[in-house]
């Protein structure tokens, strides 16, 4: 067994939504990962906004969803 760790940023992010949603994206943050390493605003504000993700999941997926729809449309 090791320890796996894996490089997310915003670019990344943003491809990932694209591509599969925000349930992609926070499958990407918390699948088969120990340790998340970021880089990049957006890339941050969602690796703390996936916390909310345990508590009530609806409403996590709603602030992704918005926080990453900022940054492409920026």
């Amino acid at each position: 067994m090791g320890f796996h760790k894996r490089y997310i940023n915003d670019e990344q992010v943003i491809r990932l939504y694209q591509n599969g949603g925000v349930d992609n994206v926070i499958n990407w943050f918390t699948k088969g990962v120990d340790a998340l390493i970021l880089s990049g605003n957006l890339a941050e504000e969602v690796g703390l906004l996936i916390n909310i993700v345990k508590i009530d999941r609806q409403i996590a997926q709603r602030r992704i969803s918005e926080t990453i729809e900022k940054m492409i449309f920026i």
